[in-house]
């Protein structure tokens, strides 16, 4: 079948690059490889996008809203909890696309992505019970060492998926609400402490 060169819209494009790259990482990406995924020439990849950076960063978009999609589903029934744990599992479940996202390609891009992130995650936690009446230092120090912890988890499952099983840890969201609990009290305690020697 030959190609066509019908008008395609700058959505069908960038669907059929974000399915080239989740199942295949950017190793299956090219613009010849989105026009073979759409049935046409490149000609209407490149009158869409100026170059194929453009169509990457797309690519990227569509995968962190993928990504904060799922950060809102209700797991533990508490939505920090549930944040990390969708964070790690998207990682997990979305090898390719978790890859795509933060390997350093664009990196401005990712930059934004990453404050876009924050920014998301912390407007889902304006009315979190537990960081009621916490101070911004103390609040800050909380988060941040529980998405460094994230993080950091997210990027071993998604190289194994067993890492956890074989350091003998079968519950990985239990381990994620017992660490973030571990990280809170810590630092409440601490900051406790800092108060009462003032």
């Amino acid at each position: 079948m030959s190609p066509r060169n019908t008008q395609f819209g700058k959505e069908e494009i960038i669907n059929a690059a974000f399915a080239l790259v989740r199942e295949q990482g950017w190793e299956g990406f090219s613009v010849q490889a989105v026009a073979k995924a759409i049935n046409a020439s490149t000609m209407p990849i490149y009158s869409h996008f100026a170059n194929v950076r453009e169509l990457e960063d797309a690519v990227c978009r569509k995968a962190l809203e993928l990504l904060k999609k799922s950060l809102l589903v209700d797991r533990t029934g508490d939505v920090w909890i549930d944040q990390a744990v969708s964070y790690v599992r998207f990682a997990m479940e979305e090898k390719h696309l978790y890859r795509s996202m933060w390997d350093g390609r664009n990196v401005e891009l990712n930059r934004e992505m990453g404050k876009e992130l924050v920014d998301f995650i912390s407007g889902t936690l304006v009315d979190y019970p537990l960081f009621a009446g916490l101070g911004r230092e103390e609040l800050t120090m909380i988060r941040l060492s529980r998405m460094m912890f994230a993080q950091k988890l997210a990027h071993w499952l998604n190289s194994d998926s067993n890492y956890l099983e074989s350091k003998g840890i079968f519950d990985m969201e239990d381990f994620i609400r017992r660490t973030s609990k571990a990280l809170y009290d810590g630092f409440r305690m601490q900051f406790s402490i800092g108060e009462g020697a003032r």
